[in-house]
């Protein structure tokens, strides 16, 4: 009995209480910075009709750089003004998106903290829950990006620029396809459980 409490007591990355609730916070936290960016930029459209785009192309002499000829297509953050509510509809939706995929991943994730509190991770609907952030991560991003530069080239074409540009960060991806491979685990963990279940 005491060699059982040494052993619980030694276990520094035992998942209990304080970190379920810590965690949960931080989701949450990260749910109200997406949502209070949300507000922020409709707020400033709606009060002075102007949006900043990012990646935007710029055009540029070839020894603008100072140390040395530019040798590809530079790019930065432009305050865009008189902005149509077409246009940042479309600049917004995947802002919505990415919202309401993030709010949905935090209540995934928060279900699959509690069980994993209660000492109880491996079941059917953790990895049903893990899968779906998986394919979150994976998707979700990537369609925000191709919606945002088709709204960006749209309000670019829209003042005159023809100028399309793409950038997706493969970080989501590789981010995705490793909580996919975390669901794998939990999948080969419930099999296990129930073939011990059997067993006894």
């Amino acid at each position: 009995m005491g060699t059982d409490r040494k052993r619980r007591g030694m276990d520094w990355a035992r998942f209990d209480r304080g970190d379920q609730i810590a965690t949960a916070i931080l989701l949450w936290l990260i749910v109200g910075f997406s949502a209070g960016y949300a507000v922020f930029i409709s707020l400033d459209w709606m009060l002075r009709r102007q949006v900043t785009l990012t990646e935007v192309p710029l055009e540029v002499g070839q020894d603008a750089a100072g140390t040395g000829r530019i040798v590809g297509m530079p790019a930065g953050t432009v305050l865009v003004e008189g902005v149509s509510a077409g246009h940042f509809a479309l600049l917004m939706a995947p802002v919505l998106v990415g919202l309401i995929a993030t709010v949905w991943g935090a209540v995934l994730l928060q279900r699959l903290l509690k069980d994993l509190g209660r000492g109880e991770p491996f079941s059917r609907a953790n990895v049903s829950r893990l899968r779906i952030v998986a394919l979150l991560l994976m998707v979700v991003p990537l369609a925000s990006d191709m919606v945002y530069a088709i709204g960006r080239s749209e309000l670019l074409s829209a003042k005159g620029v023809d100028a399309y540009v793409f950038v997706f960060s493969p970080g989501w991806l590789l981010a995705g396809i490793l909580v996919a491979a975390v669901a794998q685990a939990f999948a080969s963990g419930v099999t296990l459980r129930s073939d011990v279940d059997g067993l006894v």
